[in-house]
């Protein structure tokens, strides 16, 4: 593991810290980390979720990024780019955390047309149901995608990206070779078509 001094950094406020070590101290794991996730989007923005996760080992998919000596978050390497350097704060009433990012997806001529394409080509259709598709990242040759409103949980989501979205990007844009659907579909609030129970 790197020595603790190399890792990357992020700003916390002073509100977010205080608000971090309180819900600690309360969880009874007051080393916890913080564990970052992307969230969803609300709109076409991306939004991120937090937790408390048992300090430790990362995982081979994950890296730590320190905000204070006794304050660190852990992310997945895929939305690194998102969260190294960012700013986390608390809001003042509810007291929920949030990242706001420097990284711009848009400054990536690739991602750029990607993301434009998605606009003004795939999303018209999805927003009949109430959806929207975002481009997360693209790293590697693979485009990552995040689903919203009524994509989010549907039960058709795995058919329109198979059947549509990858084979209109990949067709497209053929320095990619694959994409990815990096939606949390459990969380789903407002599905269009919602699956059966099981």
């Amino acid at each position: 593991m790197a020595d603790e001094s190399e890792r990357p950094t992020l700003e916390l406020t002073e509100r977010g810290a205080a608000r971090i070590r309180q819900f600690r101290q309360r969880q009874g794991h007051p080393e916890a980390w913080v564990a970052v996730a992307p969230g969803g989007l609300q709109g076409d923005r991306l939004q991120y979720s937090f937790s408390l996760v048992e300090s430790g080992n990362p995982g081979p998919d994950e890296i730590l990024v320190e905000a204070t000596p006794d304050i660190t978050f852990v992310a997945p390497r895929l939305i690194a780019r998102h969260v190294v350097g960012a700013k986390v704060d608390a809001d003042p009433l509810s007291g929920a955390l949030t990242l706001v990012t420097d990284y711009n997806p848009d400054s990536d001529p690739l991602a750029n047309a990607v993301q434009r394409m998605l606009d003004e080509e795939i999303n018209p259709a999805v927003a009949s149901h109430g959806g929207y598709i975002g481009l997360l990242d693209i790293a590697d040759g693979i485009a990552y995608v995040q689903m919203g409103g009524g994509c989010q949980g549907c039960g058709l989501a795995e058919v329109t990206l198979s059947q549509g979205v990858r084979a209109t990007i990949l067709e497209r844009f053929t320095e990619l070779h694959d994409v990815v659907d990096t939606t949390d579909h459990a969380q789903g609030t407002n599905p269009y078509y919602e699956p059966a129970k099981k």
